[in-house]
C-alpha cells in the first residue's frame, strides 16, 4: 500500500519554529519521510497507512504553532 501524504501550512517565524516541528516528528512511528520548509511554511509528511491524519496534526498542534491548512493526499482537510 503506498504511503499517504499529508501537508500542512503552519506559521513559522525562525529556525527555532521549524526545529520545535522536526523535534516533534522526527521519532513518531508510521512516518517514512518528512521535510519541514521554514521558507514555504509547510510541512510535508508521508507516513504508512497506520498513521491517519488526525494524528500527525494531534502532534503538529502540541508544538503550539498555529495551523493554517492541511491536506491528505491532495485533498483540503480540517485543522
Amino acid at each position: 500500500m503506498s504511503p499517504n501524504e499529508y501537508k500542512f501550512n503552519i506559521q513559522m517565524g525562525c529556525g527555532g519554529c521549524s526545529s520545535a516541528l522536526e523535534d516533534a516528528l522526527k521519532d513518531v512511528k508510521g512516518i517514512e519521510y518528512f521535510d519541514v520548509s521554514l521558507e514555504q511554511k509547510t510541512v510535508l509528511v508521508n507516513a504508512q497507512s497506520s498513521l491517519s491524519y488526525e494524528a500527525v496534526l494531534a502532534i503538529l498542534k502540541e508544538t503550539g504553532k498555529t495551523i493554517q491548512s492541511g491536506e491528505a493526499n491532495g485533498q483540503a482537510r480540517e485543522v
